[in-house]
Formats: structure tokens, sequence, C-alpha cells
């Protein structure tokens, strides 16, 4: 078992054929690799109290969310995972600790596929296109907008989850 500092939680939310991020401020975090057969990871957020309806609803609904999470600094790439509600419990500075349960939806080496081809696209090549993808990935704080897309629509048509 591995544990890491939360840096950043984003909700993949889709809306008009769209994939949209929406940043969660987190107060704390944490992140837990329980390294088990079923690749199960832990995600517990200190969140506003203003996320409780949201949280609460996915949870009683039985519903997945997709996530965007960076853990320990800001220049660590962001892991997509398909989570759900575990528990939710209000604090006493109204705040409540969300934990969710986590499974990994993207890879690092999907992700970086994700970044060439849309290099590719943009009509890049040779030394410029080198440039251009280890700036990319230097700087990459959230997974390509044509990735997040991909993401969405594959965990939703795998009919495993109840997407929120």
């Amino acid at each position: 078992m591995k544990t890491f500092k939360l840096y950043s939680l984003s909700l993949l939310e889709g809306k008009d054929g769209n994939v949209h991020q929406k940043l969660v401020p987190i107060e704390d975090g944490l992140i837990i690799n329980m390294e088990n057969q079923d690749k199960l990871w832990y995600i517990e957020a200190v969140v506003s109290g203003d996320y409780f309806s949201y949280f609460n609803s996915v949870k009683e609904n039985q519903g997945h969310v997709l996530v965007d999470v960076v853990i320990t600094s800001k220049g660590n790439h962001p892991a997509a995972m398909i989570t759900n509600v575990h528990t939710i419990t209000k604090l006493s500075n109204e705040s409540i600790s969300v934990l969710l349960e986590a499974k990994l939806a993207l890879k690092k080496d999907d992700i970086i596929e994700d970044v060439l081809k849309e290099l590719v696209q943009e009509g890049y090549s040779q030394e410029e296109l080198l440039r251009e993808f280890k700036n990319k990935m230097d700087n990459l704080a959230t997974h390509p907008e044509s990735a997040l897309g991909t993401i969405y629509r594959s965990v939703q048509a795998s009919g495993l989850y109840n997407l929120k």
C-alpha cells in the first residue's frame, strides 16, 4: 500500500457531447494505492460542505464519477479515475470528507499517445514536433481535451458504470 498527498481533484462531466472539467477546491486530501489484485485506489478529499448534495446524490443513486486527480505536486501528470462514493463525513468546520473508491481509467502511456496524436493533427513535424511535445508533457496539468472525451465515452459505453 502506498499513500500520496492529493494535490488536486477535478470532476469530469459529460454535457452537450463534450466533457467539462470542474475543479473541486480541496482543503486537504490523500490518495492510497491499495496495490491489490483489484487495482483499487482510495481518494479522501476534504472539500466545502457545498458539495455535500452532489456527492450524496451520487452515493444514493449508486452512481459513478469520472475524476482527474494530481498527486503530490502540481508538476505531476494527472490520472483519470472512475470512482464511486464510499462515505461522506460532515466535519465540524462546515466541510465534508469524501471517500472515493477508484480505479484508473487512463494510464500515463495513453496520455503520451494522446498528446502526440494531438500535435501531429495540429501539423507539427520533426524538430517543431519534438519541441512542442516536450513542452506539452512538461506542462501537462490536465489531459488533452480529446483524451477526456474518449475516456468519458468509453466508460459510458462499457455499461459497467452509472455516470453522474
